[in-house]
């Protein structure tokens, strides 16, 4: 069995290799507003004022 400092030295490396490659893939966010509201519309977003209501258990008041 391997011994506990062994192990420990494994781990610490495994984190060191990992943050590392974390930190050299940077992501790119390059959509403009416009973009991300086509690309949300096109997934199904609907405004609230876009949506009609109908109460049919109040007869229509509020």
């Amino acid at each position: 069995m391997l011994s506990d400092r062994k192990v420990l030295l494994g781990i610490g490396i495994g984190i060191i290799i990992a943050t590392s490659v974390m930190l050299e893939s940077k992501i790119r966010y390059t959509m403009s507003k416009n973009q991300i509201e086509q690309k949300a519309r096109s997934m199904g977003m609907q405004y609230p004022e876009e949506i009609k209501v109908i109460d049919n258990q109040n007869g229509g008041k509020r």
